[in-house]
């Protein structure tokens, strides 16, 4: 009931700020996908969960490779997120840093998400072809990695950060804890 409560007022603001309006049954049916999807992660996290964690410090890539860590930050209070990204070569030399504010109220899972596509898109316009791409956000990590379906609030970006992995000439995907990507994070 709450997961429906919830999609009607999401369907509400879509109405408000985008003008695009779903019909009754369609945001019931997908508010009932949304918790299906739900159910079903919490089931798959439970028996078999993809988790390849870093040493807390930060690791170099190997020999001709870069290293893009990502943070995303949500500033609840200005309606705004934070994404940063820096790229390292694996000599720990910093090839390019961005942050970047977003003026869009987004949740943590999207802001990692998004934090993950400025990773790549930043990559892509300094023209680096052999990547890992590391952040802090498991559920993003297990996407990327197909090791389970994305929640349906990022499957688009993480469908898109797909997309955009096939520019790359070689992409690992990384899931590091905060400590471990403390630059991007600052």
């Amino acid at each position: 009931m709450v997961t429906k409560a919830w999609a009607l007022w999401f369907n509400r603001n879509e109405i408000r700020l985008r003008g695009s309006r779903k019909a009754g049954k369609d945001v019931v049916r997908w508010a009932t996908q949304y918790l299906e999807e739900y159910w079903l992660a919490i089931k798959k996290e439970q028996s078999t969960l993809v988790v390849a964690e870093r040493a807390v410090s930060w690791l170099p890539p190997r020999a001709n490779w870069f290293k893009i860590n990502i943070d995303g930050v949500v500033f609840a209070s200005q309606n705004a997120a934070g994404l940063g990204v820096i790229i390292k070569d694996d000599r720990e030399r910093v090839k390019v840093a961005m942050s970047k504010k977003v003026l869009v109220p987004l949740g943590a899972l999207e802001v990692e998400a998004k934090a993950f596509e400025a990773g790549l898109l930043l990559a892509k316009d300094i023209g680096i072809q052999d990547v890992i791409l590391e952040g802090g956000s498991l559920v993003i990590y297990n996407a990327l990695c197909e090791a389970s379906l994305p929640p349906s609030s990022v499957a688009l970006v993480v469908l898109g950060i797909m997309d955009l992995c096939k520019e790359f000439r070689r992409i690992e995907f990384s899931h590091v804890k905060r400590k471990g990507k403390r630059p991007a994070h600052f």
